[in-house]
């Protein structure tokens, strides 16, 4: 889009120098100048081809530059559509590697979170840029001090002793049953809303968080929930939190934005765009 839309000579945009063929073109013409596609589109026409006459010739391009060229976030995420046809993630670096290696041409990899894979593929980085060289340059904006948000039960975590009487709620059927701990249980601090997920937690981060954020004034929050589930927990605790420390508040003020809600794509244009929502719980990456 960029491409065919930003002039560089008069009114002349780049498209209309040189021939470009985007993702829907499979093999490029001769005369065309840029190729833009995607590493599946490649690892298909180079490694599954069904006529050899099909696999683009090593030469086919001078020139690669491969944009988000790290691929460790895969580990921290679920796999989107097109990355499921790989059998895993060594099954994708393989890949992705081979696709790579069978053009004889300069690759550029370019990345903001460089990862492991990044070296392994691409080698050291041979130029960086960091985030306190472009707030000072101008182009980003210096964040604040974070503040840390504790409860006295994550610093100290759950405890229980051997022979300690405790309560067991069966996952299938919902019963509790009161049974002894076998031997010493601990919960630590970095447990909490990952296997330890509570609502009490959770009221009292709402609380503190409602004391930094009145949804009355300008601006947005964006909060990352563990789960799902745990995002729907959040949105409750933070809509009472905010109710009991400004009155009421509007029901769009706080909204859950991940894949499972209804229209997602306007939900979030309308999180960066409009008034409402003020404040998104989501998961992972948004």
């Amino acid at each position: 889009g960029e491409f065919t839309a930003t002039k560089i000579i008069g009114p002349k945009a780049f498209g209309d120098i040189f021939d470009i063929k985007g993702v829907e073109a499979a093999i490029p013409d001769p005369e065309t100048k840029v190729h833009v596609c995607t590493i599946q589109g490649l690892v298909r026409r180079v490694l599954y081809s069904k006529d050899p006459s099909d696999v683009p010739p090593i030469d086919q391009y001078d020139l690669m530059v491969i944009d988000e060229c790290h691929r460790g976030y895969l580990l921290d995420r679920e796999m989107s559509d097109a990355e499921l046809s790989f059998k895993g993630q060594d099954d994708y670096i393989s890949k992705y590697r081979r696709v790579l290696e069978h053009f004889d041409a300069v690759k550029i990899g370019l990345t903001a979170t460089p990862a492991l894979h990044t070296v392994q593929v691409f080698g050291d980085p041979i130029y960086t840029y960091s985030y306190r060289e472009a707030v000072i340059d101008g182009y980003l904006i210096d964040h604040e001090p974070p503040v840390q948000i504790s409860t006295a039960l994550a610093q100290a975590g759950i405890k229980f002793e051997r022979g300690d009487e405790v309560e067991v709620i069966n996952p299938l059927t919902g019963q509790i049953d009161l049974t002894h701990a076998p031997d010493e249980i601990t919960f630590q601090v970095e447990e909490f809303n990952k296997r330890v997920v509570t609502l009490d937690f959770n009221r009292v981060v709402a609380e503190e968080l409602a004391r930094h954020i009145d949804p009355s004034l300008p601006g947005k929050t964006l909060i990352f929930a563990v789960s799902d589930a745990h995002a729907d927990i959040v949105v409750a605790a933070l809509k009472k939190a905010l109710s009991e420390r400004y009155g009421e508040i509007e029901d769009s003020a706080v909204r859950k934005v991940t894949g499972s809600v209804d229209r997602v794509g306007q939900l979030i244009r309308s999180y960066r765009n409009d008034s409402m929502p003020k404040i998104a719980v989501t998961v992972d990456l948004l």
